[in-house]
């Protein structure tokens, strides 16, 4: 059974943009590296930024992230990677240990995105 989520990638409201959860999907749709959290962050993270880009925006321009982790043990390497896509960028960010929906997801994060 194939269940199609209910969302859109992003919504404005006035300059901000909310932009759902992404999870480590490739092109191809199927889920990258369950085994390395590290290489899920990246895709992750380059999948918001095909979103921003859609919109004329990049990852500079998010001012917040929440970030669903399945395994504490896995934040050393996800915030490397994290820190590695944002470079000096800091948005403010939550992150939590929480299950995911999908099978072989380690991390989502969405994000909110201010227009320049």
């Amino acid at each position: 059974m194939s269940i199609t989520p209910a969302l859109s990638p992003a919504m404005s409201a006035g300059d901000l943009i909310f932009l759902s959860g992404q999870l480590a999907f490739g092109a191809d749709g199927i889920m990258v590296a369950p085994d390395d959290v590290a290489r899920q962050t990246e895709q992750v993270l380059a999948n918001l930024g095909r979103v921003l880009a859609s919109l004329g925006l990049d990852l500079s321009d998010v001012v917040k992230t929440t970030v669903w982790l399945t395994d504490t043990a896995d934040f050393p390497a996800f915030n490397a990677a994290y820190a590695a896509s944002f470079g000096t960028h800091r948005p403010a960010r939550s992150t939590v240990r929480a299950d995911l929906m999908l099978p072989g997801a380690r991390v989502e994060i969405d994000a909110v995105a201010k227009r320049r």
